[in-house]
């Protein structure tokens, strides 16, 4: 029989609100279960009634982890607990670590060819054994002038046998490659959700690292130039700290999906971190480029935004952009400093602007600092 928890529980809260207790969260001594301080502490910190907050809440009041109910504390006491808190809660307490997963198919992928190897090396042993025996029968018919039907009978059994021995371990490397295939489609899921942040769905800050190597590496071998770009929502704290964390994260997808349109094979996205972006593209038409970051800029700066949870109006929402190019002297490190110098004029120049690098900037944040 399956247990509609969600029920049940919408069910408590309903007759909470009259003054009565629900049968079902009572014990045979009318003493309250479990049931009963979970969807208090759901309905308290109005958190859906779905699987993981349930959990969630179960673990709190029944568990033994107490580093998951002090950051569920400390969200709570910070007025912080909502269902965004409460789920990045969830996955680093309940889903498993992306690079266990990943060790974990590796794991599993060694033991397949292991197996295989073993399976070959048992063909080739009964193989060679088959061989040595067909060879031997073969030498007793040859020297035997009378029992010939006896030694061909024997022949076409161990013929028989090395056909089903071959037949059995072809199936079995068959079945065992399968596996593999398998896990080589979990391994590559797995690697897409460590390179790919959660929220926006853009390549995270390690996918970032790993494209600029390659970028890099490509386009100083063919003395070739790229752009490098970093992206910071303007005021973005204000925005959360008025409207909260959720309005905060869709504000964030929504710049994701506003700069996504720049992406194309020669230009990728990532989120750096926080509130900041990353564009990386390979081409050397600066002032091009700089017009298309700044028409997604204006775009953006030109819509007045309303949250969607409370209908109260958010207004504009910019961002500020820093860009520089990358020469054949620069270094991995100097063309991130670069652009992060560019960055620092476009933020301390007004904000809601595209700043292109100039050794101008370098000299004027020594002398501010």
């Amino acid at each position: 029989m399956k247990i509609d928890i969600k029920n049940i529980l919408s069910s408590y809260r309903r007759e909470q609100r009259h003054g009565q207790a629900c049968p079902v969260c009572t014990d045979n001594d009318s003493e309250y279960a479990p049931l009963v301080e979970i969807t208090n502490f759901l309905a308290h910190h109005n958190l859906s009634l779905n699987a993981k907050n349930f959990e969630q809440a179960w673990e709190y009041i029944c568990g033994n982890n107490k580093e998951l109910k002090a950051e569920l504390d400390k969200a709570s006491s910070a007025s912080e607990l909502n269902n965004q808190s409460a789920l990045e809660i969830y996955d680093k307490y309940f889903n498993v670590d992306i690079n266990v997963r990943i060790e974990k198919i590796f794991q599993e992928a060694i033991v397949q060819i292991r197996s295989t190897t073993q399976i070959i090396s048992v063909g080739n042993d009964n193989a060679i054994k088959h061989e040595s025996q067909l060879i031997e029968q073969a030498d007793n018919i040859r020297g035997e002038s009378g029992g010939i039907d006896k030694a061909i009978q024997k022949l076409l059994d161990l013929s028989r046998m090395m056909v089903e021995s071959t037949r059995e371990n072809r199936e079995q490397i068959s079945q065992t490659n399968e596996k593999l295939a398998e896990l080589q489609k979990d391994l590559e899921v797995a690697r897409n959700e460590a390179d790919h942040d959660k929220l926006t769905r853009l390549p995270n800050r390690r996918k970032f690292d790993r494209d600029l190597d390659a970028v890099f590496q490509r386009l100083h071998d063919d003395e070739g130039a790229f752009v490098l770009a970093f992206v910071d929502v303007d005021h973005f704290k204000r925005i959360n700290d008025t409207f909260g964390h959720e309005c905060g994260d869709r504000v964030l997808r929504m710049i994701a999906n506003q700069l996504s349109q720049l992406s194309d094979n020669r230009c990728s996205i990532s989120r750096y971190g926080g509130e900041e972006f990353a564009i990386l593209i390979e081409d050397d038409d600066v002032d091009n480029i700089f017009r298309k970051i700044d028409d997604c800029r204006s775009g953006l700066a030109s819509k007045s935004l309303v949250d969607v949870a409370s209908g109260r109006p958010i207004g504009q929402v910019t961002f500020s952009v820093g860009m520089a190019q990358c020469l054949p002297s620069d270094t991995k490190q100097s063309i991130l400093r670069k652009a992060d110098i560019a960055l620092y004029n476009a933020k301390s120049g007004g904000r809601n602007i595209v700043r292109k690098f100039s050794s101008e900037f370098e000299e004027r944040r020594v002398s501010d600092s």
